[in-house]
């Protein structure tokens, strides 16, 4: 199988035999992630609201958006069902040595069959596919990481808007997904620095710093559009009552 590995802050990672690897490299310790308010997600806190326990590490999703969908803030809801990928994690401040790395990893195959994958709402996929030269993303959020195996479909950010959901999305034009066959032993490293820009959220590039922008539950989305539907409404009526 051909293996394509996102690692942020983990160094000395071998490739297998007849494997491809994709790295995404930073020296250990120099990431950091903050919640909107500048606060520092530690191993306990990961949310303004209240206080959730998230052990070592947070959630980190590696893939692509699929039929050309473009994530928001506003539709969040709608990310991972239009989303195929693999889970990852970020390890949190004082968890370990390692403490500020990102890791996640896509083995793929003949056809760009990858294993393991995160596919839809549903979790953890049976099978999937990334097509060749497809734009990769890394979505990090202030929630629990879950390995593939043990539940992955529990931490997507609408699974539990109440703990005040907050979410990054990066991105890199040269984060694309490679062509794979299950013998092509060659390897890419990718790069959080140059060319590295937030589609959600914030990137300080010379710092490592990710800073999670804040998710509208629905019921905070449906009570803005009433709001700004009667502020146009009223908009509305005072013009044509001038005429």
């Amino acid at each position: 199988m051909k293996k394509i590995i996102l690692s942020c802050l983990l160094t000395g990672i071998a490739a297998s035999v007849n494997a491809t690897t994709v790295v995404l490299s930073e020296a250990a310790g120099t990431v950091e992630v903050y919640l909107s308010n500048g606060t520092q997600i530690s191993t306990t806190y990961v949310s303004p609201m209240v206080s959730t326990a998230v052990g070592n590490n947070i959630a980190l999703r590696f893939g692509t958006f699929t039929g050309g969908f473009t994530p928001t803030v506003l539709n969040s809801s709608s990310w991972f069902s239009n989303f195929v990928g693999v889970n990852g994690y970020v390890t949190m401040l004082n968890a370990s040595s390692n403490a500020g790395k990102l890791s996640a990893s896509i083995t793929g195959g003949d056809a760009q069959a990858i294993s393991s994958p995160v596919n839809g709402n549903s979790g953890v996929g049976a099978s999937a596919t990334l097509a060749q030269n497809a734009q990769l993303y890394a979505i990090i959020w202030n929630a629990p990481y879950v390995a593939n195996g043990s539940g992955g479909n529990t931490f997507y950010p609408t699974a539990n808007g109440s703990n005040g959901l907050q979410a990054a999305v990066l991105t890199n034009a040269s984060w694309i997904m490679p062509l794979t066959s299950g013998t092509d032993p060659s390897s890419t490293t990718y790069s959080l620095s140059i060319g590295t820009t937030a589609v959600i959220g914030a990137l300080d590039q010379i710092n490592k710093g990710v800073t999670l922008a804040v998710i509208p539950e629905p019921s905070s989305l449906s009570l803005v559009c009433v709001g700004l539907f009667g502020l146009l409404e009223a908009k509305r009526k005072k013009f044509f009552s001038k005429g």
